[in-house]
Formats: C-alpha cells, structure tokens, sequence
C-alpha cells in the first residue's frame, strides 16, 4: 500500500465537532481514488491530514495513523517528502514559490537534488503533460486561475512523486485542459502512481478513476469501484441525496429570455494588457449591463475572462460604485474573526440604517446563518465562498461579480445561491465566469464567450445551446 489511514479523526482549535472522525482508507499503487461529497464534509481536512499537514492549522487534534510509503509523513524530511509524495492544495496561487513559471516547475527536482541539466532538459516536457502553453519565462503572478493550476499539477509531478494528493485540480480548469489533465494522471497510474483526488466535477472524473469513496458529515459513508465509467447504483442514491451532481441525469434547459430593465451599468470600452506582456490579455470589448441581467463569461484558461471581471470591479482599473467583486480565491476578502462580523462589515461600515437586516438576509441567502459564530478561515473553501459572496451581497451592489462562483460547492449549495442571488438582484446584475457550461445553460441569461482576448459570440443561452454543449464535450 502507498497510503494507509487508520481510525483518523481531526478537529479544529475551538470546534465542538471533528472535522474527520473515524476514517479509514488505503491507496494502492496504479490507483486513481475519487474522494467525494457535499461541501463542508471534511474532504480537504483528510487530503491535507495524509499530506502531514494537519499540524499547520495550529493546536488541533490529530488521532489515529497515516502510512505514506510506509512511513508518518509529518515526520519525512524534505528530500524524501518531495520524492514520495506530490500535493496540490484548493487554492493553487498558495503553493507558488517562484516568479517564473520554469523556476516553479524546477524547485521540487531541486529539491529532491536532481542533476541541474536533467531538470532544465525535463521543463518544457512537464509543460506538455498539463497542457500549459506558456512561456518557461511567464511570470507566474500573470498566469490566468486554470493556468495557475495546471503549473502546480506539474510542480507535483516533477520530481517524480509515488503518491499524489490533488484538492480539487479540476476546479479552474477549461473541460478541455479538465480532459487533458485526467488522461495524463490516467497514464501515470497505469505506470504505477497512486492518486488521491478530491472533487466534486463528477462527470470529468468517473471516467478516469478506479474507486470512489464517498463521504459526509465527517465519516466515510461509502467506498466502490467505479461501474461502467460511473457511480455503482448504491452510489449513486447515495451521492444524489447528498446533492452532488450526477452524470447521466437530465440535460440542463437553458435559462429563458429575460426582460431586462434600465441599464445599470456602462463601463465603456474594456481593454488592458499586463505589464511586460507582449499582447492584450482582453481586446476592446464594449459591456453594458441591465437590471435583471445575469451573465456568464465562458471560455478556455487564459481567453480573458478574470480580466474582463478585474476591469469591472475597479482591481485593473479604475473603481465603479455600486460594483462588488469576489474573487476566485474566497481568502482575499475574508478579514474578520466571525461570519457575522464579515458579512456585516459592509453595511456596517457604510453606516446604513438596516445593517442588521440586510447581514441576516445575506447570511440566509447564502446558507450561512448557522456559521454566524465560526471563524471564516476555519470553514471549508465552498463555505469560505459563500461567506464572501454573502458579504458583497449585503452591501448592496448594483452589480455583483463572481469568478469561478462553483469552485469547493456541491451542485445543491451551487443551485441554491444562484435562486438567491436571482432573487436579491432583480434591480442589479449579476455576472460570473466559469468553466460549468451547464451552470451557464440554467442561470445564465446572456453568455459571452471569450478566446485569446476578443469576445467570440454572445447571446442568450438558447441561441447559444450547440456551441455550449461543444465546449462541454471538450472539443
């Protein structure tokens, strides 16, 4: 066995509740295990726990024992840690340590004290095997979110790692680099990687994996072998009374034309180029938005999305009132000490008469009400984003901004925000990119969809529909 947990159990510095209790799991060489379930779980807290990470949250509780290769990871040196062992947290721009893309996919062979030419000999091959197009000068403060991510995937794999622990890889990645991605770990496996991965695109995994253990409430629920390139019926009950997205269910139908209201917002011509880029990462591209609007921005890793977003909320360019963003990672925007106390600072510091209330509607939009008293950072990533998405919502924006809204969140939480959100912006507009063409497909009213920079096609889902479901399929 690469990997062996026994009895683990972990909790929190001043939680009433284990994150994980009681779990039990083994991972063979040539494995690829699916770990599964609604978000808040404790998926994360055993992926980073059989990391030898779970020290790093503070004085929390560890029980039970973890055999990586035979041995306590928390206890492996460097060297050894990188040699045995590739990990990929949920939030990817945290695991850089490089400001150049060829450095980053260079440290964990250096590490493991490979020969320096065998290294730069092996980079633009890594580069390949993740499907990252870029520069080995590229910056990595530049990178797009999906391309942020593939890097750290082939970080892992450099240094030739037995076991692989991946936090949700797929979370900001295109279907085609999702496809990419899955082929190659299924490659590596067959040549005798084992590999543990979180995450909820259930459709772009089932296909490539060999077991899937599902899990809730802390505990592992239950563990079997994938049947016909999907869930066993057991499962599959199982995953569906969890709320999780099935494949095979019906097809979404897209979003019905809405009649849209006043403008409110015109934010000119949109365009900007990085610094020390050779090229405009957006072409000018001109983005009036109505009241009742909901736009999704879809295309590949690096088309220009999170650019387009940046412009909007004033972080690439100037402010515009009335507009309030929330980022692809939930963190940047998460300062208080309790959930309350986050999603009350806007109004609060706005100093508006119906703070109180609108920090309640918000909470209860967001399904986070009963988190009031816990810690933002001590919750799960699909937690952590909607506590930040309830806090620019109860500022009140005229247009509210979400990047990659369905990372970390099962398909339950996901369907219930966007009601919500549909709801308390009848006199606003929402827009949020993502790579889920079905989320686009239910809630969407407009779609823009963007390539190299330049908006492509834009119209409303049903006009849209074939060229969705293509990129769906990864074509």
């Amino acid at each position: 066995m690469k990997l062996e947990i026994h009895d683990l159990g972990y909790t929190y510095p001043g939680a009433d509740q284990p994150s994980v209790a009681g779990a039990n799991l083994t991972l063979s060489a040539g494995e690829i295990v699916l770990l599964t379930g609604p978000t808040g779980c404790g998926k994360s807290t055993l992926l980073r726990a059989a990391a030898g990470l779970a020290g790093r949250h503070g004085q929390g509780t560890l029980a039970g024992e973890i055999r990586l290769c035979g041995r306590d990871p928390a206890e492996m040196a460097p060297a050894e840690r990188v040699r045995r062992l590739g990990f990929v947290a949920q939030e990817p721009q945290d695991q850089l340590v490089a400001s150049t893309v060829g450095d980053e996919l260079a440290f964990a062979m250096e590490s493991a004290r490979q020969d320096p030419q065998a290294i730069a000999a092996r980079l633009p091959d890594l580069l390949a095997q993740v499907g990252l197009q870029v520069e080995l000068e590229r910056a990595t403060l530049a990178l797009s979110g999906g391309q942020t991510q593939r890097l750290v995937c082939g970080a892992a794999l450099a240094a030739g790692a037995e076991v692989l622990l991946l936090d949700e890889p797929l979370a900001q990645l295109d279907p085609l680099g999702a496809q990419t991605l899955m082929r190659r770990l299924r490659e590596l496996a067959d040549q005798g990687l084992a590999v543990l991965m979180v995450e909820h695109r259930l459709a772009a995994t089932l296909p490539f994996v060999d077991r899937v253990i599902l899990m809730q409430a802390g505990r592992i629920h239950s563990e079997g072998p994938t049947h016909q390139s999907g869930l066993n019926a057991e499962q599959e009950r199982a995953a569906l009374e969890m709320g999780l997205s099935v494949p095979g269910q019906a097809a979404p139908v897209p979003a019905p034309s809405a009649s849209v209201g006043a403008q409110v917002l015109d934010p000119g011509t949109l365009q900007h180029r990085y610094w020390g880029a050779k090229r405009d990462a957006l072409l000018p591209t001109e983005f009036p938005l109505h009241a009742g609007e909901r736009v999704a921005l879809l295309g590949p890793n690096g088309a220009g999305k999170s650019t387009l977003l940046g412009l909007l909320t004033g972080q690439l360019g100037p402010e515009r009132p009335g507009v309030v963003g929330v980022p692809q990672d939930p963190d940047l925007c998460l300062f208080c000490s309790t959930v309350a106390d986050e999603v009350a600072y806007g109004p609060v510091d706005q100093r508006v008469p119906d703070a109180e209330q609108r920090t309640q509607s918000a909470m209860q939009a967001l399904s986070v009400d009963d988190l009031a008293s816990r810690a933002p950072h001590a919750l799960s990533r699909g937690q952590r984003l909607r506590v930040a998405v309830a806090a620019a919502l109860s500022c009140a924006p005229r247009v509210l901004v979400l990047d990659e809204p369905t990372s970390g969140q099962d398909h339950d939480q996901v369907e219930h925000m966007m009601q919500a959100l549909r709801e308390a912006l009848r006199d606003g507009a929402l827009v949020f990119a993502t790579h889920d063409v079905d989320l686009a497909l239910r809630h969407a009213t407009r779609v823009l969809l963007l390539e190299d920079g330049a908006v492509i096609a834009q119209g409303s889902p049903g006009e849209l529909v074939e060229r969705l479901l293509a990129m769906k399929g990864g074509r």
